[in-house]
């Protein structure tokens, strides 16, 4: 990423910060930009579920972890929590000063720092690296294939990566915008096998379509028609894609990519 597309990232993820990180759980700055609380607590919802074997496992003594586009901190914690020793990252100054609030009311010791993945160079590797919705907001493939390379480059030689991430079955532009690409599951399993990893496994994590119909048209539609249509689409959305979503990984908008070293 060239230094002038990753200064107007920074200033894009501040402005998101500026505006949504204090307010409450800073939903509103790290999932979907702005939009309703309820619509936001369903996408927190539907990842906490994805990444549950992860958050919720006790760490190994000494374990090390790595949350790379960190946002207000909402996985460092929890991995924090559960014994590792974690480091995390962000592009935006802002997120890192709500994150480091966050984790000293929580009493835990998090490491914070500003920090782009396309060039991360930590020198140090870790057991887990965890990168939610990072690598789809970095809309020109080869900087995405890159910062997936320097993912691998700090992947301890029998540590994990975990992404979550926008990677349909097929390939679409229906939800692109200037900040968001969405890029099939095909490509991510190339791109970690180019940068030395294989896939371990791989599921699903919201297979119901309806918010990625309804999310493109959504700010274009009168605010009482849209928010009874988002309101609806949740409330048939969640339920479905808490019991199906792991099962219909082909189907469903997000996946969890787990690789390891070859």
């Amino acid at each position: 990423m060239s230094s002038l597309i990753a200064t107007a990232a920074a200033s894009y993820w501040d402005e998101r910060a500026h505006r949504y990180a204090f307010k409450g759980a800073g939903l509103a700055a790290i999932c979907s930009y702005g939009m309703p609380a309820f619509y936001n607590r369903y996408i927190d919802i539907c990842q906490r579920r994805a990444l549950a074997p992860w958050l919720r496992k006790p760490a190994r003594p000494g374990s090390t972890a790595l949350d790379v586009g960190c946002g207000v901190g909402r996985w460092s914690l929890q991995l924090a929590r559960q014994g590792h020793d974690v480091t995390a990252v962000d592009l935006s100054p802002r997120m890192i000063e709500r994150a480091e609030a966050r984790a000293r009311e929580a009493g835990l010791p998090c490491r914070f720092a500003v920090g782009d993945v396309a060039t991360l160079a930590l020198d140090r590797t870790f057991d887990l690296i965890l990168s939610v919705t990072v690598l789809q907001h970095i809309t020109e493939p080869r900087a995405a294939a890159t910062a997936i390379e320097r993912l691998a480059a700090h992947l301890s030689s029998t540590g994990e990566l975990v992404l979550l991430e926008a990677a349909p079955s097929l390939a679409t532009t229906r939800c692109d915008t200037a900040a968001f690409r969405a890029r099939t599951l095909d490509w991510y399993e190339e791109a970690l096998g180019r940068a030395g990893l294989r896939l371990t496994g791989c599921h699903g994590v919201d297979p119901m379509p309806l918010k990625s119909w309804l999310v493109p048209a959504y700010r274009r539609m009168p605010r009482p028609l849209r928010l009874a249509a988002l309101a609806l689409t949740t409330a048939v959305s969640l339920p479905l894609d808490l019991a199906l979503g792991r099962a219909l990984t082909r189907r469903s908008w997000h996946v969890v990519l787990v690789a390891r070293h070859r």
